[in-house]
């Protein structure tokens, strides 16, 4: 199998950081690992400075936490693979996931971002699930508007066309609402190949530093929507994933449409949206 280059972003993961790179170190798979951190404090960096394994091709420290779209525009501006992705800092990869997912981008030019499902596995409900089931070639594709920005694969050339304009959003700066519109199927190959997030407070290696809570150094996602404590977060992650299920994708690309659009029209829809839904 030709590489497949693999970017990780961290910032003060000590707690995680290692038992994810345990996991894709074990991996047979032909990848090479380029690695960002975002000025960790907690022995994070010392970790990725000592880190040996030839298929970790570059590393590069900031003196600033830049969040994501640095990294990834460096990334993206370094990979010499036909096939790039990200993983988090606090994932536990599945085997196989590459060797899984690289021939269903490679032979499928309306791939898009293909990915492990990083919710618990008892979120995943195949019966809610089968509605969005389509073919990709000869796989079987779990359809969705999105995915996780990291644990996926996807084409370079693809992915640098869906860049996000600069201050858009937080996370991942890949458009995938774009993506889907204009016909690329984003999803997870079928059966599904699950990822555990340590980070879930519903997982038994979460760790925070504040009892019950989310902590400074916490889940970007938590951080930035203001969960108050680590229950809420659980549930709204698991209330995600199961949105995700009974969704169609065609109504998931009405929704990110009318969340888009700034003119008035688009206001007034939004509000309507709010009482009635579409």
């Amino acid at each position: 199998m030709d590489p497949v280059d693999l970017l990780l972003i961290t910032w003060n993961r000590r707690h995680y950081v290692e038992k994810t790179l345990d996991t894709l170190f074990e991996s047979d798979a032909n990848f090479k690992l380029y690695c960002w951190d975002n000025n960790s404090e907690d022995g994070t960096a010392e970790i990725i400075a000592a880190l040996d394994d030839p298929r970790v091709v570059r590393k590069h420290f900031s003196k600033e936490n830049v969040k994501q779209r640095a990294p990834v525009l460096w990334f993206f501006e370094q990979a010499t693979s036909d096939l790039v992705g990200k993983i988090d800092d606090d994932i536990l990869l599945p085997h196989n996931w590459i060797e899984t997912i690289a021939p269903i981008v490679r032979e499928n030019p309306r791939a898009g971002m293909i990915g492990c499902w990083i919710f618990m596995e008892e979120d995943w409900d195949g019966l809610l699930a089968e509605h969005k089931y389509i073919k990709l070639g000869e796989a079987d594709v779990f359809h969705n508007m999105w995915i996780a920005g990291q644990s996926f694969l996807a084409r370079l050339d693809c992915v640098k066309k869906y860049i996000y304009p600069e201050n858009v959003g937080y996370g991942f700066p890949i458009d995938q609402y774009q993506m889907t519109a204009d016909g690329l199927i984003n999803g997870y190959p079928i059966p599904i190949l699950f990822a555990h997030n340590m980070d879930d407070p519903r997982s038994s290696h979460y760790h925070s530093e504040k009892e019950g809570g989310i902590g400074l150094h916490g889940a970007l996602t938590a951080r930035v929507r203001g969960f108050k404590n680590a229950e809420e977060y659980g549930h709204w992650i698991a209330e995600d994933a199961r949105n995700m299920l009974i969704k169609p994708v065609s109504k998931q690309v009405r929704e990110a449409c009318i969340q888009r659009d700034q003119s008035f029209t688009g206001k007034v829809r939004r509000k309507i949206y709010k009482v009635i839904g579409l």
